[in-house]
């Protein structure tokens, strides 16, 4: 068809004609090749994040010769970077314009997740450190993949659902691995539901991966207008609430409280029906116990039977900070790689901005600092445009909101977006989120503005006309 089109163009120039006719159906061919590239490229994306996911309980280590088909599944998990980073680094070039900000919090991350890849020449396992730094930058180019739709927003959007599923199902999986000890008669079941998951995580990981479909469960529930889909999300927001609570982790306990005073303080709906279920709650639990006995029975929660050294260096943590520092002095400008607390002290750091440090260095670690803040200023001035969002997105920016808050608490006592885990997978998710909803704000501001300009400067043109003409109207 299209060689019969070619063949009857008239040449009326000879030659010339017929290139520039070639030339106009190449143009076609090409825009409809792009076309066709943009249908594929969100289902690429998709599968690409989720075979980030599923790498997550592998690594480095399990690139050896497979004797079981254990071994089989654990060494094509470890090897999916290899696939995916060169893959989403194709996608994302391909992009005919940038849609990000140099200042975005997701950005930032990756200028620090390339000086720690450099810096895995320092590495006393380079091999080890360039692996996880693989992962790492991959994570963002995937996220970044989700903008090359025609509408950013609802295919980061679509990213943030995924990732929500995703952690409930893992979230499922583990409650049900750890059903023994979470639904035993034991006081905690601290230290005790890792022997059921095989080491897989601890007691402060699965309580992560109860928080967060916990905390997004309870969001959705107290905005829903279906009877069945509330008493549904809030059934699964308290078995989630419940495992938090038996695993006993304190830097999860306080994280969870510090995300649902948050949501409670930013969302007007959620004030109005959970503040006073929480304060009927809390005045129930004063008059059935003294307060004395119940001052008493949180303070003995929270220190889990531990001695009096054991709780004020959290742990042994204050031990392993004074290891970090020390081994972040002996490379303070461009750091030891990813792992470097592994790697180095052999022992992980439980602090995100000390890893980042001993990863990067100091030219690392100030943007990853920096990231941090850059997320929540974004956060917030889009908290005060919200009038303008949908309220789909108003309630995802809510959700967004709620587990930053989770994950900023949490990396205190814990690594966070430091290096590659569920953590840098959710948090990466929520940061292209909040920039894709930055862009597409300041893109109908722009677009309003310029709607404004073209009516202004046709206002002033017709009445130059009318007044040329002799003609003033009232």
């Amino acid at each position: 068809m299209k060689r019969e089109i070619a063949l009857n163009i008239p040449y009326a120039g000879g030659s010339f004609s017929r290139g520039v006719a070639l030339a106009g159906m190449r143009a076609v061919r090409k825009r409809t090749q792009h076309l066709h590239w943009h249908i594929r490229a969100p289902v690429l994306s998709v599968v690409m994040w989720v075979c980030l996911w599923t790498n997550l309980n592998s690594g480095f280590w399990n690139i050896q010769a497979p004797y079981s088909a254990d071994d089989w599944q654990l060494l094509l998990r470890a090897l999916l970077p290899f696939a995916v980073l060169p893959v989403a680094a194709f996608v994302f070039f391909r992009r005919a314009k940038s849609r990000l900000s140099w200042n975005g919090p997701s950005t930032l991350l990756m200028m620090y997740g390339v000086m720690a890849t450099l810096a895995a020449v320092f590495s006393p396992h380079s091999l080890w450190s360039l692996y996880w730094s693989m992962t790492f930058l991959a994570t963002i180019l995937v996220a970044w993949t989700f903008l090359d739709r025609r509408d950013p927003v609802e295919s980061t959007r679509e990213m943030l659902h995924i990732t929500w599923v995703a952690a409930f199902i893992v979230a499922a999986i583990l409650a049900y691995q750890t059903r023994g000890s979470v639904f035993s008669d034991a006081s905690s079941a601290y230290g005790f539901a890792e022997v059921e998951v095989a080491g897989l995580s601890r007691s402060s990981g699965i309580a992560r991966w109860a928080a967060v479909p916990g905390l997004v469960c309870l969001i959705r529930a107290y905005h829903s207008r279906r009877p069945v889909f509330i008493l549904l999300l809030l059934g699964f927001s308290a078995a989630a609430f419940f495992i938090v609570y038996r695993m006993q982790s304190r830097g999860a306990i306080f994280g969870a409280a510090a995300a649902l005073v948050f949501a409670l303080f930013v969302s007007s709906r959620m004030r109005r029906y959970a503040l006073p279920f929480a304060l009927l709650a809390i005045a129930v639990i004063l008059l059935v116990d003294s307060p004395a006995t119940v001052s008493n029975s949180i303070t003995e929660y929270l220190e889990r039977g531990q001695s009096e050294e054991e709780f004020v260096t959290m742990t042994g943590r204050t031990r392993t900070y004074e290891n970090g520092v020390a081994a972040f002095e002996e490379a303070p400008i461009f750091g030891r790689g990813q792992w470097a607390d592994r790697l180095v002290i052999y022992e992980h750091v439980h602090n995100s901005y000390l890893q980042a440090f001993m990863n990067a260095g100091i030219i690392g670690g100030i943007p990853y600092l920096v990231s941090w803040g850059a997320g929540w200023i974004l956060f917030f001035k889009l908290q005060k445009k919200r009038a303008r969002l949908s309220p789909e997105d108003r309630l995802c920016l809510l959700e967004a909101g709620t587990v930053m808050m989770f994950f900023t608490v949490r990396s205190i006592p814990e690594t966070t977006t430091a290096s590659y885990a569920v953590d840098l997978l959710v948090m990466v998710a929520v940061y292209v989120y909040l920039e894709s909803l930055a862009v597409h704000l300041s893109a109908r501001q722009q677009s309003s503005f310029q709607s404004l300009t073209a009516f202004t400067s046709y206002r002033r043109e017709l009445e130059q006309r009318t007044r040329a003409e002799g003609y003033f109207p009232r």
